[in-house]
């Protein structure tokens, strides 16, 4: 399926390209309370909750372009780098393996793909330095198996790791996306603020999709209008969406996967992740025309049932930025960015991944358009010293067959989101094999099945591409880091088999290809493991 310091976008047509051009960003409260140095917009942190049935990844239509061939940057938006930043320590490392087993692991990821049915991969696997640029082994060599590691391939959703680092690396993941409206003579206005997963109805601090509603925010917003005079005509209720910038298509998406609803242009304010309330699901996604006059026209029905009973009526009123001096009178507030990653991370949701991208951007300092996410990626990778070599960006949530990265430079991400000081956060966001998100039905075949919950991973999956990356443990308790990518499958009657090689080699990764013997050592899956394990329980 189809599948850097913080900020957010738009809905047209599925059969033609966002041409709308939104105005210019505006920098407010909002954008300083998503910089991590900022303070909490709420206090704490809610544990995920509510993330629904796991979702299929998308899948790109049949008859679509394959990814073969190479992708150079052009001014339409699609980048290219070479640069790599210059190793800065270099400490002495342990061996990950001892030489017995990485024998035996190359042995068995070897054997994997000596059939050459998958000409097109990329296979690295390191222990937890993730052979950072930074860290030379001077005991015994990082890689621990490599093939091909560091030619650039299409990645699919995997592509997501990096939008969910920059995130990290720029925003406060405690902070919040606010949603307001304001007040002057001309009328009322919606502020989006970034938040894409506002339900229709009444707030839900329990879930993450609806933690916000605009049901709420009418009740407010009425409840504050009766507390001055009251509006003797029915008030215009303008759209203020200048939280984003830029089209809200890029220039990579085709066109067949817009109109497929695979993809949607971005906008600044949506219902339910750019759908439609009710009628999409996680393997048809339906989406609204506009997704922003979507969110303004049931937040105005929402007005005229709040203020029936009070003799106020709204109607819906244009795009309009609105004036300096409009006075602020209601907010909700979403779920935290941490949790929207999360949901992102294990829904594979490509509307979300476009927003926390544009997110990221504003809290960098940029503007929140399409191709200001895509540079923030790319200089949050710079900033941490990653091998971003040969790395192709045309979105920031894998959708594009212009993407590339390298198996190295998903490796060496990886290992970065581990040695955070939230590292356990962070990896919480990651599907974890038989258990959640578009993990939960994978790791089923006999030479896999004993890898569930051992491996934490993001999924990438596109009619001709299958790729997996994350954190494999061992029966000892070690944890490696690898990072799987498979291009050229042929099409969408391929994929069933390649996902299947894609989890036997994480299995032989965690060296649990068959049942573990009588005597071998019991171990535990690691913490991140199963907190997220006990998160997707609870939201099912």
């Amino acid at each position: 399926m189809r599948s850097q310091h913080r900020r957010v976008n738009s809905i047209g047509t599925p059969s033609a390209r966002y041409a709308q051009k939104m105005p210019s960003n505006k920098h407010n409260a909002q954008t300083t309370a998503l910089t991590r140095r900022a303070a909490l917009t709420l206090g704490g942190m809610l544990l995920l909750t509510a993330c629904g049935s796991a979702a299929t990844e998308q899948k790109r239509p049949e008859g679509s372009a394959s990814p073969t061939g190479s992708a150079t940057g052009s001014p339409d938006g699609t980048a290219e780098a070479t640069a790599s930043a210059t190793p800065s320590a270099t400490p002495t490392l342990a061996p990950a393996l001892p030489e017995g087993e990485q024998e035996q692991l190359r042995n068995a990821l070897t054997a994997l793909f000596a059939d050459g049915t998958y000409p097109q991969y990329s296979l690295l696997v390191t222990g937890m330095d993730g052979n950072l640029p930074s860290i030379k082994a001077t005991i015994a060599p990082a890689d621990l198996y490599a093939a091909n590691a560091d030619t650039a391939r299409v990645p699919a959703s995997t592509f997501k790791v990096l939008t969910l680092f920059a995130l990290n690396h720029y925003a406060d993941l405690q902070a919040r996306l606010r949603t307001r409206v304001t007040r002057d003579a001309a009328g009322l206005y919606l502020m989006a603020g970034g938040d894409t997963l506002l339900g229709a109805g009444a707030s839900n601090p329990k879930q993450i999709v609806g933690h916000a509603g605009l049901g709420t925010l009418a009740e407010l917003t009425v409840k504050a209008l009766l507390q001055g005079e009251k509006p003797t005509a029915a008030l215009p209720v303008y759209f203020d969406g200048t939280f984003f910038s830029g089209p809200g298509v890029n220039p990579g998406w085709d066109d067949a996967d817009v109109a497929s609803g695979q993809i949607t242009p971005i906008h600044p304010i949506a219902l339910e992740s750019h759908t439609v309330p009710g009628k999409s699901t996680a393997s048809n996604r339906v989406r609204p025309d506009d997704a922003a006059v979507a969110a303004q026209q049931a937040f105005v029905d929402a007005l005229n049932t709040a203020g029936k009973e009070s003799g106020m009526s709204f109607t819906l009123a244009e795009r309009r930025t609105a004036p300096a001096e409009a006075a602020e009178i209601a907010a909700v507030e979403s779920a935290t960015l941490l949790e929207q990653a999360q949901h992102m991370m294990l829904e594979s949701d490509n509307a979300l991944a476009e927003v926390l991208g544009r997110c990221a951007a504003i809290a960098a300092g940029k503007e929140g358009s399409g191709e200001a996410a895509q540079q923030t990626v790319r200089q949050a990778l710079v900033d941490a010293g990653v091998n971003i070599e040969n790395l192709v960006q045309a979105d920031v949530c894998g959708m594009s067959l212009t993407d590339r990265v390298t198996a190295r430079t998903l490796v060496q991400v990886v290992a970065l989101l581990n040695a955070d000081e939230h590292a356990e956060q962070l990896m919480s966001t990651f599907p974890v094999a038989g258990v959640s998100g578009t993990l939960s039905g994978r790791f089923g075949a006999a030479n896999a099945v004993h890898a569930r919950t051992f491996v934490q991973a993001k999924t990438g999956t596109l009619y001709t591409v299958s790729s997996l990356c994350g954190v494999a443990t061992r029966p000892d308790g070690t944890r490696l880091i690898f990072a799987i990518i498979l291009n050229d499958l042929g099409g969408a009657d391929a994929l069933p088999a390649a996902k299947e090689r894609v989890d036997a080699a994480a299995a032989a990764i965690t060296n649990r290809s068959t049942a573990p013997s009588a005597s071998a050592p019991a171990s535990e899956a690691p913490a991140a493991v199963v907190s997220t394990a006990a998160a997707a329980g609870a939201a099912s």
